[in-house]
């Protein structure tokens, strides 16, 4: 090869590579970008397709938050930031974008914001030349109800992203769920098959939520309850909730049996070795009136009830097992 053609060759791999670079990150120049909204009763994330021909990052950034205050949808998609709330500006420095927010972003309710910041992250971290996403309230930074620098956030952070169904993945579930009267766990198995765009945890925490498919059980979880944020850091899951996880008014069991319902669940489906439980970002709270949710909790097995001691019940087909057989979910 002369040395001519070997130039000639070394710049066409060199473009060959600084094209598929360019398509790495979901190629979302040609598809658009999703725009995040939520619904009526502010307690889901929605998605709109934007398409633009802007390819400048900052620009992008500037049209597509300013997109997040206009939902198309004006029926049915609502701006998950209020009002009062303004973006007073935005930068973007090593992959790291900077947003600015007026004070009166303190003042969104906690709930109502973790879906605004998980759908702001959600919708700049599309953009090429972002990674991460700051949060600022004036001068400072964003900090969560412990006081605490929330720092830099990724898309990944969050559980509430959209369901795209490209591709499923199967998992077996063992769920724990409250005894008749409500002082023990029961194992209840269940099968599901999940889309790859959500993650285990998310899963398993929809549903302990969805509660028992037996009828003989009880539930551990109100079912309107939220979930904010759920991450695995080595041996150790941290679950975020709203403050419904606090009021178990009507379920009919004890603090012990929801707490450890969900835990032997987390270690058994998981694999982890405790359990961090939050609560609107704190920690600092007594479940319960007996529970102090300042530190992890580990697998209890002396709390569980065995298959043995429970039987069956009688139902108009006959008698099936308490301990619901495995099925299909989500």
């Amino acid at each position: 090869m002369t040395r001519k053609k070997r130039c000639c060759f070394l710049t066409l791999l060199l473009i060959i590579m600084l094209l598929s670079a360019g398509c790495s990150k979901k190629g979302t120049e040609k598809a658009g970008y999703q725009v995040y909204y939520t619904n009526a009763a502010r307690s889901n994330l929605l998605t709109e397709q934007y398409k633009t021909e802007e390819t400048n990052p900052m620009r992008l950034m500037g049209e597509l938050l300013k997109q997040l205050k206009n939902p198309t949808s004006v029926q049915e998609h609502f701006s998950l930031i209020p009002e009062t709330v303004e973006i007073m500006e935005y930068s973007l420095v090593g992959g790291q974008a900077t947003i600015t927010f007026n004070e009166a972003y303190r003042q969104v309710e906690p709930v109502s914001e973790i879906l605004l910041r998980a759908g702001v992250v959600e919708t700049v971290s599309q953009i090429r030349d972002v990674s991460t996403v700051v949060f600022h309230i004036g001068n400072e930074v964003l900090k969560n109800r412990a006081g605490e620098p929330v720092g830099a956030m990724t898309s990944s952070m969050f559980i509430n992203n959209p369901v795209g169904i490209n591709s499923y993945q199967y998992a077996s579930l063992t769920l724990y769920f409250a005894s008749q009267n409500g002082d023990k766990i029961v194992k209840e198995m269940r099968n599901v098959h999940y889309s790859s765009n959500t993650t285990l945890e998310k899963v398993l925490a929809e549903q302990l939520i969805k509660g028992p498919m037996n009828k003989q059980l009880k539930p551990i979880l109100p079912s309107n309850l939220l979930v904010l944020s759920i991450s695995v850091d080595k041996k150790t899951a941290t679950i975020d909730l709203d403050k419904k996880f606090l009021e178990q008014v009507g379920l009919g069991v004890t603090p012990e049996v929801t707490i450890y319902g969900i835990v032997n669940s987390f270690c058994d489906v998981l694999n982890v070795d405790k359990v961090q439980f939050k609560v609107n970002g704190e920690t600092d709270i007594l479940f319960g009136g007996s529970l102090s949710l300042n530190g992890p909790f580990h697998r209890n097995s002396g709390i569980i009830e065995s298959a043995e001691s429970i039987g069956t019940v009688e139902n108009e087909d006959g008698k099936e097992p308490l301990i619901a057989e495995p099925s299909i979910g989500l």
